[in-house]
């Protein structure tokens, strides 16, 4: 079984991809998408263009994506709402179902704690997913680890 991880950003998406064998977890791929153009619409454009490659590159049998956690910025939450709007329909395209994990939940799924630490998380997906020499950028990991959490809550 083949997951994709998502974490959702306006100027840079993780994306981080992971196969499941038996009780073994597997690495397959990750990438930041770096979302520099100025206008909002042409962002979303280019974020829809890359997760139709990726979908198209991969068998990839189910998606998660991490919920973002309510802030006072309600400019900045609208903002990652149309991110996600931009996933899930990029998801229904594929016809792959997507499931929402709350940072805490995933940070739980990894650590065993839901107020883990970032440098904690990263440090237990290196091992996890024997990926110790790895370099992974923080928004990699992050959707890595939506994925692992997701594969953990799979029967």
């Amino acid at each position: 079984m083949i997951i994709i991880g998502f974490d959702p950003g306006s100027i840079s998406f993780g994306v981080g991809i992971l196969e499941k064998k038996g009780n073994k977890f597997f690495y397959i791929h990750s990438e930041e998408i770096k979302l520099k153009e100025k206008d909002f619409y042409a962002k979303m454009e280019h974020l829809w263009e890359r997760l139709d490659e990726i979908f198209k590159s991969f068998s990839i049998d189910r998606a998660a994506i991490e919920e973002g956690f309510l802030g006072k910025n309600v400019k900045a939450m609208n903002l990652l709402a149309k991110v996600r709007g931009v996933v899930l329909g990029a998801s229904i395209h594929h016809r792959i179902d997507l499931k929402s994990y709350s940072p805490r939940e995933v940070k739980l799924a990894l650590t065993g704690s839901g107020s883990a630490l970032k440098p904690q998380v990263n440090r237990m997906l290196g091992v996890l997913l024997d990926m110790k020499e790895k370099k992974l950028g923080s928004d990699e990991s992050d959707a890595l680890a939506v994925a692992y959490c997701h594969l953990l809550h799979l029967k």
